[in-house]
């Protein structure tokens, strides 16, 4: 009986081998095809970033969008070409984003195409992979709540139409850009340029920068889409600071009284 056994252990294993090399070459296969079809459709990409660039922003990303679900579940073959999308889309986002102040509207809806072919990219790579192409000096913090505010106060009427407007990837794109820009090397409240009164507070309260992040955040944890991940994954690195001590209590209790 325990040759028997063996025996059938010995055949079942002699048939995995035999079959896990079959299973490899064709996945093998596919992939090479895969590959040399996205490095033809790099062309037509490339040449569609160039006109964004040149251009200063896109009107519609439908293209980008079509190319980019050939590869829905083959991210590993974008992530070699993801600086040379993200780095010049973030370029663009991060000047309009210094213009706000003068033409909010405009700027807005310049950046929105451009978040929704970055969060395209998101959910195709992940978004560890492209969060390493964002912008990231420390001056671009108060820069990125800004946008963060403006977009969080607009809402667009045409929101509940079939093809998005851009509002919830251009707010998951920018909760991901702070959740990278909270990671400078020094206290916060150093780099915010509207804690005038600082001295004053004694500590006892966060940053008014720490608190808009707080407040625009918490709003988002309530909500049932993306934007719920990426407030958690930015609340977490920024409430885990050395220096968040009292902001994190605050949280806390601003959660508290919310439940």
């Amino acid at each position: 009986m325990a040759n028997s056994a063996e025996t059938v252990v010995a055949a079942s294993v002699a048939d995995a081998v035999d079959l896990d090399p079959k299973e490899d070459d064709e996945h093998d296969s596919k992939e090479a095809v895969l590959l040399r079809y996205f490095l033809q459709e790099w062309e037509l990409v490339k040449s569609l970033l160039d006109r964004i660039v040149a251009g200063g922003g896109v009107s519609s990303p439908t293209d980008v969008r079509k190319i980019r679900s050939i590869y829905q579940e083959q991210g590993q073959l974008l992530e070699p070409y993801l600086e040379r999308i993200i780095t010049p889309l973030m370029s663009i986002v991060r000047s309009k984003a210094m213009q706000l102040r003068d033409s909010s509207d405009e700027a807005l809806e310049v950046i929105k195409p451009l978040c929704i072919i970055i969060y395209s990219l998101v959910t195709v790579c992940g978004y560890k992979s492209v969060v390493r192409f964002f912008p990231h000096q420390v001056s671009d913090l108060e820069l990125a709540v800004d946008l963060l505010e403006m977009c969080h106060r607009t809402t667009s009427a045409t929101s509940l139409r079939q093809e998005s407007t851009g509002e919830m990837e251009t707010k998951c794109v920018v909760l991901l850009w702070l959740y990278i820009l909270v990671l400078i090397p020094f206290d916060i409240v150093s780099v915010d340029t509207s804690a005038v009164n600082i001295d004053n507070m004694c500590g006892s309260e966060p940053s008014p920068l720490v608190m808009r992040i707080l407040e625009i955040s918490k709003d988002y944890l309530s909500s049932a889409g993306p934007m719920r991940r990426m407030a958690g994954l930015l609340l977490a690195r920024l409430l885990t600071r050395p220096d968040m001590t009292i902001a994190f209590s605050r949280f806390v209790y601003m959660l508290y009284h919310l439940y």
